[in-house]
């Protein structure tokens, strides 16, 4: 399921002519299909590679890449060496992707919604909209377009849902916003532009989320909260992250972009969780924490930058008798 518009007949010409590539001698009349993550292009899509923490695994023929990475790949791909591979990307994603236009989404079949629902009057369900039985929505809450519900799902007021699958079971309270674009973004000789991005919000059964939390889709991944996960109130939550199943997140959390976070994971109140950080299984971390690395399975850390818990007290037990 698309929530966007993937443009059609682009070639490597127009990839060329968008970019600021170094010189390239490839065939432009070339059709590329998409522009996605390396994991699942296919031979006739761009993909791109700008971070040794991702996988560079792909079938895609057409790479945009920087001289850094030249000797990652196998002589028989096609590489498109990026002056500036973060403002590239961006454009590119604009030169693929488009949201669909309001005559595109009229155009849809309307929502389905199972028995023993309840729809106050001044909601809003978009066309293409697919809801499982015994849901209920607040008032003044909206449901874009081809969102995918399930069963016992109960929705509260001014809730916004879009670019979303939500599973069974699950609760979403006053004031949440899901699936609108992360902040991502580059800069390009002092002009900043966007990512459109294409990624999904994945909610998945049992899950519970607070009052006001914020869950921005993916860029050209998705944003996964596993099963039974409970998110208290005013959480933040940014593009691409990923959240395991049973995990426990308190109040004024912030994840930054590509975080992930295992099974069973506990995070106090206002504890901040850098970028591209791994939580593995059954970590805890303390209230008001600042991750900047990753956390092994099993571990406890506390304050900022997060180590662990018994370095920290022996710490500030010392910076206590020293005063």
């Amino acid at each position: 399921m698309q929530f966007h518009h993937l443009k059609s007949n682009i070639t490597i010409g127009d990839v060329i002519d968008t970019c600021d590539l170094k010189n390239i001698n490839y065939d432009k009349n070339k059709l590329v299909s998409s522009f996605l993550r390396p994991s699942i292009a296919t031979n006739n899509d761009l993909t791109f590679y700008n971070n040794s923490r991702y996988n560079k695994k792909t079938k895609s023929n057409f790479i945009l890449t920087t001289e850094k990475f030249l000797d990652e790949f196998d002589n028989d791909k096609k590489l498109l060496i990026s002056k500036n591979i973060e403002a590239d990307i961006a454009k590119l994603s604009h030169l693929f992707y488009r949201s669909k236009s309001k005559i595109e989404i009229l155009k849809l079949d309307n929502f389905k919604i199972g028995s023993g629902s309840c729809i106050t009057e001044n909601s809003n369900i978009s066309n293409a909209v697919i809801i499982g039985d015994n849901f209920t929505i607040g008032h003044y809450s909206s449901i874009d377009h081809n969102c995918l519900i399930g069963n016992n799902v109960n929705i509260g007021n001014n809730v916004c849902i879009s670019n979303a699958i939500i599973g069974d079971n699950v609760n979403i309270s006053d004031g949440v916003k899901i699936g609108q674009p992360g902040f991502g973004f580059a800069y390009n000789e002092n002009n900043i532009t966007t990512i459109f991005h294409i990624g999904r919000v994945i909610i998945q059964d049992g899950v519970n989320i607070g009052t006001n939390c914020t869950i921005d889709r993916g860029s050209f991944n998705d944003t996964v909260i596993g099963e039974n996960t409970y998110i208290d109130n005013l959480v933040h939550i940014a593009h691409n992250v990923s959240i395991g199943n049973h995990c426990i997140i308190a109040g004024q959390c912030g994840f930054a972009g590509s975080v992930e976070v295992g099974n069973n994971v506990h995070i106090g109140g206002q504890a901040g969780i850098a970028g591209h950080i791994k939580i593995h299984d059954n970590a805890r971390i303390a209230a008001k924490s600042g991750v900047i690395r990753d956390i092994p399975r099993n571990e406890i850390v506390m304050g900022y930058p997060a180590i662990k818990i018994n370095k920290y007290l022996k710490n500030y037990k010392k910076l206590i008798v020293d005063s």
